[in-house]
């Protein structure tokens, strides 16, 4: 058995992959801020304004000197947001402001006109209290602070802090490319063809799907029978155009899997094709000139989390991001068996409303209809084999939350 057909464990399967990449970047580019949503920051951004960016009234009120605390006030003027008041105030004086406008210079507070009657040009106040309701100049961000850092996967209130910020234009990582080839004599993608023994072609929307949501741009789809011949070609194909190229199926050791052998007729190094991981196990990697191809296990479920773990983490080392998934200690509602513990297992489970993790039923790899109804996978470690209630895990959040 030659090395790379050795199973191996998932950090040192991870290490390879980052090992392999680790100088391959993708060049960047500068995009409008609106733009950018999902886009990798290629540069630390700073603020080029304060925020806010004057003094301005938090609530609708009566702006007043500072330690100018009576009964009643005389009203200067009224002051909506987007205005300048051309009053000062003094002593006994009080200018009205909107939620939003810019408060006199000296103003100490605001009295809310929920507290107050207005009568005329007089102001009565009925009620005192301690709070300014003024949003200071510079409280939230200071001109010149960074705001973002370099690698940052930008989110939709990112773009919008960056937008508050003053910046138009940013420079991010160029998208990654792929390309997704499906395998296997037995998927359709017509419910017209499904004659007994075929099944949908569900793991090419499904990476079409995934490669959205994570800013990837997907450049071909293909799907090939099960030979060898087509599925090199189609590689050579796929590598012409992609990045990075996602097969799924036709990675395990059955009489018609013959994607190991395609990666070499390809020209690609192969650098494992066992993994000691559940669901997963018969994930393969191979490399050249700086583009990775990931071998995924046909079932969904495994296409699913073997996409989050391994071309994710090639996606964030060509882009600068940091790679790796968002994970949470969190403590187990009901117990897990398992019998035998060979393999690191990840486990469907759904988050309760008491912060804790119930696995949910799950029928194995193939059984994608129960993703619907999970947050996330909670990892059962290598050797482990039972897990009891209240056990602390590690919990992988990938969806949204239903709690």
């Amino acid at each position: 058995m030659n090395d790379a057909a050795k199973m191996i464990d998932l950090d040192a399967a991870l290490r390879m992959v980052d090992n392999t990449l680790a100088d391959v970047k993708l060049h960047g580019e500068t995009i409008p801020v609106r733009d950018a949503v999902g886009r990798v920051l290629l540069s630390d951004q700073t603020s080029q304004v304060d925020l806010p960016p004057f003094d301005k009234s938090a609530m609708d009120g009566y702006a007043v000197l500072a330690d100018d605390e009576r009964d009643e006030y005389r009203l200067l003027e009224t002051v909506a947001a987007g205005e300048v008041g051309t009053k000062r105030l003094e002593p006994g004086a009080t200018v009205k402001v909107m939620t939003g406008a810019a408060v006199p210079p000296g103003t100490g507070r605001v009295i809310i006109i929920e507290h107050t009657e207005q009568y005329g040009d007089t102001v009565r106040v009925l009620e005192h209290s301690g709070s300014t309701n003024i949003c200071w100049q510079g409280e939230d961000v200071r001109r010149a602070d960074t705001v973002l850092s370099a690698g940052t996967i930008l989110s939709t209130v990112d773009v919008a802090n960056l937008i508050a910020c003053g910046l138009t234009e940013v420079k991010v990582a160029r998208q990654p490319r792929m390309a997704i080839i499906s395998t296997g004599n037995e998927i359709v993608d017509s419910p017209a063809l499904l004659e007994p023994g075929k099944i949908m072609n569900v793991n090419a929307p499904l990476l079409a799907g995934l490669a959205k949501e994570h800013s990837l741009v997907v450049v071909s789809e293909q799907c090939v029978p099960d030979d060898r011949e087509a599925i090199a070609q189609a590689l050579h194909t796929a590598l012409d155009q992609a990045d990075i190229v996602v097969i799924s199926g036709g990675v395990s050791v059955g009489d018609f899997d013959f994607v190991i052998e395609a990666l070499a007729d390809a020209g690609l190094k192969l650098h494992f094709c066992r993994v000691a991981v559940k669901p997963g196990k018969p994930m393969t990697y191979a490399s050249a000139s700086g583009k990775a191809v990931f071998g995924l296990p046909g079932n969904p479920v495994a296409v699913y989390l073997t996409f989050h773990l391994f071309v994710l983490r090639a996606v964030a080392l060509m882009t600068g991001a940091e790679p790796g998934m968002r994970e949470f200690t969190l403590p187990l509602a009901s117990a897990f068996r398992r019998r035998k513990g060979e393999r690191v297992e990840y486990v469907p489970c759904k988050l309760i409303r008491d912060g804790a993790l119930e696995p949910i039923k799950y029928h194995g790899s193939a059984h994608l209809h129960a993703l619907t109804q999970a947050d996330g996978f909670f990892i059962v470690p290598l050797g482990v084999t039972e897990l009891y209630t209240g056990d602390t895990v590690t919990f992988m959040l990938l969806t949204r939350c239903r709690v």
